[in-house]
């Protein structure tokens, strides 16, 4: 069985044999390999057979004719003689001639990927160019179409401008060879004239910035050769119209400010000529017309003159500053005045009478703070403020002495001098003066500082909080009977002693009731005291505990060897801080003078409640 196939043959559409059209995409491929088959008139290619419904058939064998017509240009093969066959895309404009042979540059024909060929047309300064590029304006190969073309040298400034015209004098584009170009601005008047050139002073155009231009080099003319219009002060004589131009505005030199030469009379005073200048021809006002001041002295009253009497006197009642004669004046009046001035001074006071303490007139120049006439709490007799230490006694002041300063009969506050009135005068011998005669305190009834020592009241076990609460005890006994200062106990252990901790005192260490217990430090650590350390800060005696050691009573807690340093570590009840009784502390006797006094005199428990010595530092 035969199928016949339509579609497809040499050219798409023919009804050609569509197997031999592969090449051509307007038609479909073959459903299966054709295969031959003898007929009547020779060997014919049919295909076998096909599942493509849309193949048409007649339902029996039928007969396709014979490839009788050979290769053919246009039949989407390229045969021999052939440089390339697309078919039906043959043809003008594309890649395959409609005579099979190749679209190439300069055939005249625009190929796919040609800009433009107009075959033998093509070449420089042509429409298209060589390779089939179009000429554009910026390839440098000017065009029939373009004025210039110099590539990449086109642009603004140049000779030829970026769309390749000519740059020409007055397309607003300076060009090689112009001064400027402003376009359709250019002309008289403008900063760019008609032919490019720019406007100058003198060129007789006035251009922008110009008030004038005359076009000649005279200065002295309505128009400088700056181009400006002629005024006064431009430091230029314009001929027949200014007198004078020295170009500045100052009024009193040679030039007056509206370019008039200056003269004595024209009201302005001529620098190192004239004295004055009023303007006008009055000889007697304060400006002659020679242009001379007036002056005080030349007998004639001028406005700012009080009085002109034109002579030299300064006694009468016109000084020869032409001033009326006033107390102040410096002038003394005669027979008016007792002395004059100018103000205050040493010897005159400000109402012309001379300086004297006394007259109430308060006169500082003359030394005077005060002038009451008298003396008053607050000034002296000899008119000075009334002061203690100005060495003199001012009763009404309340004082009783003034040396200018402590002396052994005057204290400081000019009172007299004595022990126990509170004011200390070392020029009288005192050391201290608490304000009363009591033994004990830290000052003497002789007004002699000493430190004072006393065993306390309280008897405490071996816990007193260390040495710092022992210290704190002391210093509350001390300040509960008004004593001042700082109190420490005098007890030693593995944080200090006396000989470390305690102000080693150059002045005597005294009981309360002011008996001596030692001169100085080096007295009292020397192994012997003066008198026994029994009295207590209430001036009575020590507290005492209720434990005998042997048969001595008058113990205190100490730990402290006869030199202020620290006896036995190990016998300081745990630094003062246990009470416990099984643990020994030791010391000294408060009835003793000998090193007693502060030794170990016997083993005491720490549990006991003994009193301990207190130290003023």
């Amino acid at each position: 069985m035969s199928v016949a196939l339509h579609g497809c043959g040499g050219v798409c559409g023919d009804d050609g044999f569509e197997w031999k059209q592969g090449s051509n995409p307007a038609c479909r491929a073959a459903a299966t390999e054709p295969t031959t088959t003898t007929g009547p008139t020779g060997t014919t290619e049919v295909p076998t057979s096909t599942s493509d419904p849309t193949l048409p058939t007649t339902g029996s064998t039928t007969s396709i004719g014979t490839d009788s017509g050979g290769a053919a240009c246009g039949d989407g093969v390229v045969d021999p003689g052939e440089a390339c066959d697309d078919g039906a895309m043959n043809g003008p404009g594309l890649t395959c001639k409609a005579d099979c042979t190749l679209n190439a540059c300069g055939d005249g024909d625009k190929g796919p990927n040609e800009a433009c060929d107009d075959g033998a047309m093509n070449g420089p300064g042509q429409l298209c160019k060589i390779d089939c590029t179009a000429n554009v304006c910026g390839d440098g190969d000017q065009s029939p179409t373009e004025a210039c073309d110099n590539g990449a040298g086109n642009g603004p400034g140049q000779v030829c401008k970026a769309d390749c015209t000519d740059n020409v004098c007055g397309d607003g584009d300076q060009g090689p060879g112009e001064a400027c170009d402003d376009g359709a601005m250019n002309g008289p008047g403008q900063l760019c004239k008609a032919d490019c050139t720019a406007n100058a002073c003198g060129d007789g155009d006035q251009g922008p910035g110009e008030e004038c231009d005359d076009g000649n080099g005279v200065d002295t003319d309505a128009c400088t050769n700056a181009c400006t219009a002629a005024v006064c002060g431009d430091a230029i004589v314009e001929q027949g119209v200014e007198e004078c131009d020295d170009g500045n505005d100052i009024d009193t030199d040679d030039c007056l400010v509206g370019c008039i030469a200056a003269v004595c009379g024209d009201g302005i005073v001529h620098d190192l000529i004239e004295g004055c200048d009023d303007g006008n021809k009055i000889d007697n006002d304060a400006c002659s017309n020679a242009c001379v001041p007036a002056s005080c002295g030349d007998g004639i009253l001028q406005m700012d003159e009080e009085c002109d009497d034109g002579n030299g006197s300064d006694l009468d009642d016109c000084t020869t500053l032409c001033h009326l004669a006033v107390c102040g004046d410096g002038f003394i009046h005669a027979g008016v005045e007792q002395c004059d001035d100018a103000g205050e001074s040493p010897t005159c006071d400000a109402d012309c009478t001379p300086a004297m303490c006394g007259d109430k007139v308060v006169n500082p120049k003359a030394g005077e703070t005060c002038d009451a006439g008298m003396e008053t709490a607050a000034c002296d007799d000899d008119c000075t403020a009334a002061m203690c230490g100005d060495m003199h006694v001012n009763a009404a002041a309340g004082e009783q002495c003034d040396a200018g300063g402590e002396s052994a009969a005057c204290n400081v506050d000019c009172t007299f001098s004595k022990c126990g009135d509170g004011v200390l005068n070392a020029t009288a011998g005192e050391q201290c003066d608490d304000g009363n005669t009591a033994e004990g305190d830290g000052c003497s009834s002789t007004c002699k500082a000493h430190k004072v020592v006393f065993v306390s009241s309280v008897p405490y076990d071996g816990n007193m909080g260390g040495l710092t609460g022992a210290d704190a005890k002391c210093q509350a006994l001390a300040t509960s009977v008004g004593l001042k200062g700082t109190f420490l106990a005098w007890l030693s252990d593995n944080n200090g002693s006396p000989s470390t901790r305690f102000t080693k005192s150059a002045i005597p260490y005294v009981r309360r009731d002011g008996v001596l217990v030692a001169n100085n430090w080096a007295d009292l650590t020397d192994g012997a005291i003066a008198n026994t350390i029994s009295v207590s800060e209430v001036k009575a005696a020590p507290g005492v505990g209720p434990e005998p050691c042997g048969n001595l009573i008058g113990l205190t807690r100490t730990n402290t060897a006869t030199d202020g340093t620290m006896f036995n570590a190990a016998v300081s009840c745990n630094n003062w801080t246990s009470n416990a009784a099984n643990q020994i502390t030791g010391g000294g006797h408060y009835f003793s003078t000998t090193s007693n006094w502060t030794a170990y005199v016997c083993a005491q428990f720490c549990s006991w409640k003994k009193p301990i010595y207190c130290f003023q530092q």
